[in-house]
């Protein structure tokens, strides 16, 4: 179980990182381009609000600093009593040109979310739990990914998971 999720963990994390490479931006566009410089996508959550999504105390949100992703950051919270990445928040610039399944891993069922002003979809894992919810904001997309939860549609804590998703796109949507 824990096998799985920190394999779907580590690949969206990977694929944060493609699609995206190629399209010729060099670093200096992106930053003009962007929503949210790369150092401040971990200020769309506070450690509160997460710890409260995940039901227990969270470190300070720490950048993906070992990898280089031209076009997309990555922020994780630890929990504090045993270090495991409990949520990882991932901001895709210029995403506007890929529907957001595009950002879902493959053969991922997906569900359409109805939050007002924004596309947003929910990635479901095979037993039907949330495994990630993207949100559109602008042009950039912001994907919530908090593995141990396994909220089942209509729950709380599915709720919850959107709801942060969709408090995360406003704050980056504002920082324009």
């Amino acid at each position: 179980m824990k096998r799985n999720i920190l394999a779907a963990v580590f690949a969206a994390i990977f694929i944060a990182g493609c699609g995206t490479a190629g399209d010729g931006a060099d670093k200096k566009t992106v930053s003009k381009s962007s929503g949210v410089a790369k150092e401040n996508v971990c200020t769309l959550l506070t450690t509160a609000e997460v710890s409260k999504l995940v039901g227990e105390p969270v470190h300070e949100g720490e950048m993906d600093t070992k990898h280089i992703y031209p076009t997309t950051s990555v922020c994780t919270w630890t929990s504090v009593s045993h270090d495991m990445p409990l949520l990882t928040l991932t901001y895709y610039l210029n995403t506007s040109s890929h529907d957001l399944n595009y950002y879902a891993p493959p053969s991922s069922s997906v569900e359409k979310l109805t939050i007002p002003k924004y596309e947003s979809i929910a990635v479901l894992t095979s037993r039907h739990t949330l495994l990630e919810v993207i949100v559109r904001s602008g042009s950039n997309a912001i994907l919530l990914m908090a593995p141990y939860l396994e909220s089942k549609d209509g729950s709380t804590a599915w709720k919850s998971e959107v709801d942060l998703a969709n408090l995360a796109a406003q704050r980056a949507s504002r920082t324009k």
